[in-house]
């Protein structure tokens, strides 16, 4: 762990240096994987956005300590296990409400205890609030958080979907209500 590192959070560039992004843990190899060989292509053509945390060393990007990838989701509401205390009854025809999902997260492992992962989370609740839900709509921030990161996320404020199957699975299903954030 380094303390009180100079860094910034921008937008995935093709000239930022990815290879010596490191994990600290084989389960999470997939992770580093896909920041290499598909972040950038995947954020080119607007499959998926891609927010690096970037080290800064006197005034220059140094390396990537971490990123947060989003896409477009929706949270499966039909089962009744998301709260939803202002839900319009006209839409209680609908199955699921918009999310923006964290598709991936991740801080290289000599860089964590140090609240990045906290700002790439805060990264996707500004561009939720801000940037998504007063143009297009959206209510909800979800992931498929890994069990190792349940806790992060609860801390962030995320609540688990309340499902059997959920609480069992390898990934389960985690949510926060934007709406709770910008009220």
């Amino acid at each position: 762990m380094e303390f009180g590192i100079n860094y910034h959070i921008r937008e995935l560039k093709k000239e930022d240096k990815l290879k010596s992004f490191k994990t600290g843990h084989e389960d999470f190899q997939p992770l580093k994987t896909f920041l290499i060989n598909d972040a950038l292509s995947y954020h080119c053509k607007n499959i998926a956005k891609t927010y690096v945390a970037i080290k800064l060393e006197e005034g220059r990007d140094v390396s990537v300590i971490g990123f947060i990838t989003m896409i477009c989701s929706e949270i499966d509401i039909s089962s009744g296990n998301v709260p939803i205390e202002d839900f319009p009854k006209i839409a209680d025809r609908y199955t699921s409400l918009p999310a923006i999902k964290i598709a991936r997260l991740a801080v290289d492992f000599r860089y964590r205890k140090n609240k990045i992962g906290i700002s790439l989370i805060a990264i996707a609740f500004a561009l939720a609030t801000d940037q998504i839900a007063p143009h297009v709509g959206c209510r909800y921030v979800v992931t498929d958080a890994k069990k190792a990161a349940v806790s992060f996320y609860e801390k962030s404020g995320f609540l688990m979907l309340d499902t059997q199957e959920n609480r069992n699975s390898d990934t389960p299903v985690m949510f926060l209500d934007i709406n709770s954030l910008t009220i």
